[in-house]
């Protein structure tokens, strides 16, 4: 069962996590005109949440024999991908309040815990297709 739809979203959910470290998740010009970034690795607590979140979606992967523990952990994982958007708002109004900027600027890594929002409640849904199918053969025999 590990080629069923649900681990392409658990797939797709991790990856998208593992891309915040790479994009640029915020972008303020400085009044010197020098350029900050913030990057998925500059928090300690938003780096330790998406490493849990990138983990829990590889670890969910191959959770397929038990599906109940599957579409715990990918409920978790949403959960988590809601809590980094709170946070990646929290650094960045942090970032702006402190430093002395010009111009600032949300980049595409943003978008990326909400895409693993996404790819979870898709792996999710997968999971329950699995279920309402196992009833139903369960039912014929």
């Amino acid at each position: 069962m590990i080629q069923r739809i649900q681990s392409i979203w658990f797939l797709l959910a991790g990856v998208a996590g593992m891309l915040t470290y790479k994009l640029p998740i915020w972008s303020g010009t400085l009044q010197d005109n020098s350029l900050k970034n913030f990057l998925g690795t500059e928090n300690l607590l938003y780096f330790a949440a998406n490493i849990a979140t990138v983990l829990l979606a590889f670890v969910a992967i191959f959770m397929f024999k038990n599906r109940n523990l599957q579409k715990n952990l990918g409920w978790f994982g949403l959960l988590l991908s809601i809590a980094l958007i709170g946070l990646e708002v929290y650094v960045v109004s942090d970032y702006e309040s402190t430093l002395n900027l010009k111009q600032a600027s949300w980049k595409f890594g943003a978008l990326m815990p909400i895409l693993m929002i996404i790819f979870f409640f898709l792996a999710i849904q997968g999971i329950r297709k699995d279920e309402k199918l196992i009833k139903s053969l369960e039912r014929l025999r």
